[in-house]
């Protein structure tokens, strides 16, 4: 095949900044003029995070090397490809004010140097989809060499269709997928442009399916994609120049060391590969950005692609939050080590905010007065050392935006189910509330506000339990209260999403407070009402309530008894929260 070069031929899908239009750019084209357009396009949220991420590698790899003149940093030696030959380990002040120099010029300038480009020139053969080192995939001699003797390409076994690469239709050979965007004829061809996106994406929201490893002394199960270990969050700036820079981290903001940034395009193979079947970790952040779930070998007859796919193991995750920042953690009580807070099918409808402690690190004060702190992501520790280290975002609004794609939880397939898309805009004076007292910065007021919207609405919970007895029994309460419960969240999520935009750091912590719980009760009695409207004779002759199943002294229940019940729990939970 000729070549495809992503340097210069347009394949990323952007909206225009003016126009809202829709383009097709170039790495190059995208990067010089990344300030004219609004986002990344693609086809799905989750393609454009991928994507994203590659883009974070190219820039974090660069300019950990150099500055914003194009100057090495003193500290390293670079070869005349602009690789890392090697470096000295340079004083950690000395090194965060350079890179930190590196960072502010460039964001106050709005634009990339010359040093992106010039390095792109000189690594521009691997960032061909063809040729001698096809990017994100491997040479036919190079596949045969790491696969069983049975699952060479001459085998014609291990492949993966293009439906399956697809994560819109993700169609395998065992299960149709009836409600795919194209049509049974056209679910198995892509575009070169659409290709090449979703090869990056399959890289990172592999699933299960395909059996087909690479040869390994021990026993192995292929991983999935890193990414869709994750539970993404992400900053996103007013235009695609501002996401990228908001979300390049020169260094780990906590743990300040100078990193070699190892990209995959810049790896021997053969080391890349021995390194992921010892499982070793990745220590940078290019890497992690760029880390491959399978070997991939594209085979081309007469201009149609035939993908071969051999499955790497996954390093292991546990307190990886130093080597990905766009990920939120949860602590596996076992073991006491953080992992990716993986997203599940039951998290579907639940909005960012719900989720809050789990963005930014709010101190939890338990009843024993232990005080606990989660794993932040370092995005958005990164973002609070650039506003308190650095005095940038002031009075700015944070976007934390959150896409990927959930699994079905099967565990022999883990095809994807659901994509997920949501964002938390908030100021930056507000997120990173610098008040000594904790109990009164406004993180830990938020956090308050949060736990008193999921106490209320566990009371509706609760009120929905005791309709579903009325009308179905014990055995079908669950069901009916679980399917009913996300009303509560809908008519909640715009007022409060509004009430966390609209804060400042300046304003009085009770007053709005105040201001929001009332706002809380309004909703919460609406959602009443409004479930109320609609009544049978049953829900109001109700039942004889079983103790066991009801909790309360009353032998007898209704709906109005139910709606009593629930208004003066919401009521209790607003005294007990009052300051």
């Amino acid at each position: 095949m000729e070549s495809y070069n992503l340097i210069t031929k347009p394949w990323i899908k952007v909206l225009d900044g003016k126009t809202n239009s829709e383009h097709m750019v170039s790495i190059k084209e995208l990067l010089q003029n990344a300030s004219d357009y609004r986002q990344l396009a693609g086809e799905m949220h989750a393609q454009d995070l991928a994507i994203l991420r590659l883009l974070e590698a190219i820039l974090t790899t660069i300019y950990t090397r150099v500055d914003q003149t194009g100057q090495k940093y003193d500290w390293v030696t670079l070869d005349d490809k602009m690789h890392l030959q090697s470096y000295k380990n340079p004083k950690e002040l000395k090194m965060k004010k350079a890179l930190l120099k590196t960072w502010s010029t460039l964001y106050d300038k709005g634009s990339f140097s010359e040093a992106v480009f010039e390095y792109l020139d000189k690594n521009r053969e691997v960032f061909d989809f063809f040729g001698d080192r096809p990017f994100y995939q491997v040479t036919a001699e190079q596949y045969d060499s790491f696969v069983p003797d049975n699952k060479k390409i001459a085998k014609g076994s291990g492949t993966v269709d293009l439906m399956q690469i697809n994560r819109l239709i993700s169609q395998s050979g065992n299960s149709v997928a009836i409600f795919a965007p194209k049509s049974a004829n056209r679910k198995n061809k892509l575009t070169l442009d659409e290709l090449v996106r979703w090869v990056i994406t399959y890289q990172n929201f592999t699933g299960v399916t395909d059996k087909t490893k690479v040869k390994a002394k021990k026993k192995m199960s292929n991983s999935r994609g890193w990414l869709y270990t994750l539970n993404p969050v992400y900053a996103q700036g007013k235009n695609l120049f501002e996401t990228l820079m908001l979300n390049l981290l020169l260094f780990n903001p906590n743990k300040p060391t100078y990193t070699q940034q190892r990209p995959v395009w810049e790896e021997d193979l053969g080391e890349y590969v021995k390194r992921r079947l010892s499982q070793v970790k990745p220590d940078n952040f290019a890497e992690t950005y760029t880390v491959w779930s399978r070997l991939l070998h594209i085979e081309w007859q007469d201009g149609t692609p035939t993908i071969f796919s051999a499955g790497l193991p996954a390093f292991d995750s546990a307190n990886a939050y130093d080597i990905e920042p766009m990920s939120t953690w949860r602590k596996n009580k076992k073991d006491e080590f953080y992992y990716p807070a993986t997203r599940q099918l039951s998290s579907i409808g639940i909005a960012m905010w719900r989720n809050f402690g789990q963005y930014i690190n709010v101190k939890r004060i338990s009843d024993s007065s232990v005080q606990e702190e989660t794993e932040e992501p370092l995005t958005v520790a990164w973002l609070n050392y650039l506003k308190t280290k650095n005095e940038l975002l002031n009075q700015q609004m944070i976007n934390l935006h959150t896409s990927g794609i959930i699994s079905n939880g099967g565990a022999t397939s883990l095809m994807p189910a659901a994509e997920f898309d949501d964002n938390l805009r908030i100021e930056a004076d507000v997120l990173f509330d610098e008040t000594e007292d904790c109990k009164n910065a406004w993180p830990q007021r938020i956090e308050e506000m949060v736990d008193l919207n999921q106490e209320v609405g566990r009371k509706y919970y609760g009120f929905l339990m005791e309709v579903g007895r009325i009308r179905f029994g014990p055995q079908g309460a669950a069901d009916f209260a679980g399917r009913k419960s996300q009303t509560f969240y809908d008519n909640l999520n715009e007022p409060f999403e509004n009430w966390l935009s609209n804060l400042s750091g300046g304003d009085d912590r009770d007053e709005q407070q105040e201001l929001w719980k009332k706002q809380l009760k309004q909703i919460a009695l609406r959602t009443l009402d409004d479930f109320l409207e609609i009544i049978a004779p049953r829900d109001i002759s109700g039942i004889k309530a079983d103790k066991s199943q009801s909790g309360t002294k009353s032998t007898e229940s209704n709906i109005f008894i139910a709606a009593n019940k629930y208004r003066a729990g919401i009521n209790k939970a607003l005294n007990k929260n009052e300051k």
